[in-house]
């Protein structure tokens, strides 16, 4: 999982694929959870990387290993794809699902939801994106490679194989791109010079590429090898890279040069003939959550006006505005993750694990991309890793390193998967994504963890956290206006100083505006998704209030692991219920979070936004009925001074 910056970027949990209980549920005498079994398996043995990052050691699961190759690219295979999760999702409603467990009713939502956003994307091939430097393929090709882990030789050899196929699948992806490029589907000018760019830096590199740098320390830290042996493998290295891998990246680069302008819109998805059907699925995908585009836009709106409220009630209230203050005290990120990790006060204890934190080659590091938290393999959930990207956040920028490790880290991506992993839950579940939720999670805990940071003041502390917030969530409004509502320029300033950013100029939000165009739906999972998590929060604090208890929340959110909010809501909608209270229809985000003493200036201010009209219609009125008055008195004392009227 990336924590991207709020300048946008491109996401990466691994490079996998699509992604019980005690009563047996029969369809054509095939158990339910034999059945996901099943399914996980053939997953697992269809696709070599897959099955590398998702399992440590294939043979003690009784896994049979796939051909080593990096994988299949284009419309045939699209196609395959399409053929076999079509043939899954059947298989899946042969089973009778109410008459599944809870446990197994979840497993049956989770895979039916990604199977059909499976199915959903697959049938847009034109839309999937190869070399789109925020989204495509290419971009995250290179940390496939750099975040190889050698468990045994054979994963040495089998790297090696897998760098020999480089120069044949990027051949694939670009046959693939040309194709959607003759019919009209390709990324902006802008997203190409961008590829070109972080392409030509790549090939620049040399010797001194990260492929050849990172295999070297990867071959010298792995035991049982002869120094004959290592020097073999980085020599052989050395060549694949330097006489295949980089010229492959050179070719490409020519030959994407030449498909400039082959995009047939000018402007956003919206504008494609078939850019609104396709970008349905995508919301649908990227929010794990069901609703309209125009439900889910008006809904990150309120967020945004209540956040900005409560913001300002905090700072009006607060002995210090926070203004220059920023977090201290830590040297390295392992040292903040270890704070973290002792301050999880409301959170249910996870397993016992290591970690480390370490910085990327810059050569590899997108400055899209702040970090990243590398899922661990299902049958090693012990040793975990976060890369820090120095170039945007490092031990000069102590913020943001804390609230990026909080979100990567505790109580964030490591906590939040190592902790549902230490469960018993169907192994399918490791590999089934609901970006949605995960990122959603990670994004909410930051500001939770940020009112613990030290040496900072409430102020502080709230000013980091809300220009977070406020940050994704405008940034995912403007997506969803832009490419799913059609708002051109002029109407998305116009939104965005309505709401309070911006000066209603075009050039004012021209960033924003082209970084949405350039990269629809990243940011989605990371502002709807935070944005429903303090939503969920909110709505049971003001059922239970005084029954609120944190960790017993926390462990209603996290006991099922990745699905819908749907679903999340259900259930805590039920754990509301059992309590003997009701699940609110209305609710204020962060009402809860309020300190002691608040004042309800933004309460104020909300209500003015929201009856803005009414009051306008009654304060003329008042002005009329006192300018009535007056002229009622002077009348009055006209006609007494001159006796007139009598």
């Amino acid at each position: 999982m990336k924590k991207l910056r709020n300048r946008f970027g491109i996401l990466l949990v691994s490079v996998l694929m699509l992604a019980g209980s005690l009563m047996p549920v029969k369809a054509e005498g095939e158990d339910f959870n034999e059945f996901l079994d099943k399914e996980w398996r053939q997953m697992m043995e269809k696709d070599y990387v897959t099955m590398h990052y998702s399992v440590k050691d294939y043979k003690k699961l009784g896994l049979q290993k796939p051909e080593v190759t990096i994988g299949e690219i284009g419309f045939k295979q699209v196609e395959k794809d399409l053929k076999e999760h079509n043939e899954s999702l059947e298989k899946l409603h042969q089973f009778d699902y109410n008459a599944l467990s809870d446990s197994q009713k979840i497993d049956y939502q989770v895979y039916e939801q990604n199977l059909m956003d499976s199915i959903a994307s697959e049938s847009f091939p034109y839309y999937m994106e190869m070399f789109n430097p925020y989204t495509g393929v290419c971009s995250n090709l290179t940390t496939t490679f750099t975040e190889f882990i050698f468990y045994t030789k054979e994963d040495i050899d089998d790297y090696l194989i897998l760098a020999d196929d480089y120069d044949r699948y990027m051949d694939d992806m670009m046959a693939f791109t040309k194709e959607q490029a003759a019919k009209g589907y390709f990324m902006t000018d802008e997203a190409l010079d961008e590829q070109l760019k972080e392409m030509q830096e790549f090939v620049d590199k040399g010797e001194e590429n990260p492929l050849i740098i990172i295999f070297n320390n990867n071959v010298d830290a792995f035991e049982g090898l002869s120094e004959e042996e290592r020097n073999a493998y980085k020599e052989k290295n050395k060549d694949i890279v330097l006489n295949q891998i980089l010229p492959s990246n050179q070719k490409i680069k020519d030959s994407l040069a030449t498909l400039r302008g082959s995009r047939s819109v000018s402007g956003s998805l919206y504008n494609y003939s078939d850019g609104l059907e396709y970008y349905n699925t995508l919301v649908t995908k990227k929010t794990s959550s069901s609703g309209t585009i125009q439900e889910k836009f008006d809904y990150l709106t309120k967020s945004i006006k209540d956040a900005y409220n409560y913001y300002l009630d905090v700072l009006l209230s607060s002995t210090s505005s926070g203004e220059g203050e920023h977090i201290t005290g830590f040297k390295d990120p392992e040292e903040i993750l270890y704070y973290l990790k002792d301050h999880l006060e409301g959170f249910p204890k996870g397993p016992e694990l290591t970690f480390k934190a370490s910085y990327l080659d810059p050569s590899v590091a997108n400055p899209s991309v702040m970090a990243y938290y590398l899922t661990t393999p299902i049958d090693d959930i012990t040793d975990n890793v976060i890369r820090v990207n120095g170039s945007s956040t490092n031990t000069d920028d102590l913020d943001t390193l804390y609230y990026t490790l909080s979100h990567e880290g505790f109580p964030g991506h490591l906590y939040q998967f190592t902790w549902y992993y230490n469960q018993d839950y169907n192994s399918i579940r490791h590999d089934l994504n609901m970006i949605g939720y995960t990122e959603g999670w990670a994004q909410y805990v930051e500001k939770i963890m940020l009112n613990r940071a030290p040496g900072i003041s409430l102020g502080a502390q709230e000013t980091i956290a809300m220009n977070a917030f406020l940050g994704y969530t405008v940034q995912a409004a403007a997506d969803l206006a832009v490419n799913g509502l059609g708002y051109d320029k002029a109407a998305f300033a116009k939104w965005m100083k309505d709401i309070g950013f911006g000066d209603g100029t075009e050039e004012s939000v021209a960033e924003v505006y082209q970084a949405v165009i350039d990269m629809p739906g990243q940011i989605l999972p990371y502002g709807y998704g935070m944005a429903k998590f303090w939503e969920l929060r909110e709505r049971t604090q003001s059922a239970l209030e005084e029954d609120f208890d944190m960790e017993e929340y926390h462990l209603q959110i996290l006991t099922n692991g990745p699905r819908s909010f749907d679903t999340v809501e259900n259930d805590l909608k039920r754990y509301v219920e059992s309590k003997g209270k009701e699940w609110p229809t209305s609710y204020t985000f962060f009402e809860h979070e309020k300190p002691e003493g608040t004042l309800g200036v933004g309460k104020i201010i909300s209500f003015v936004q929201n009856h803005i009209f009414l009051i306008i219609i009654v304060g003329i009125v008042i002005i009329v009925l006192i300018l009535w008055i007056i002229f009622l008195i002077l009348r009055g004392l006209f006609r007494l001074i001159f006796g007139r009227g009598k």
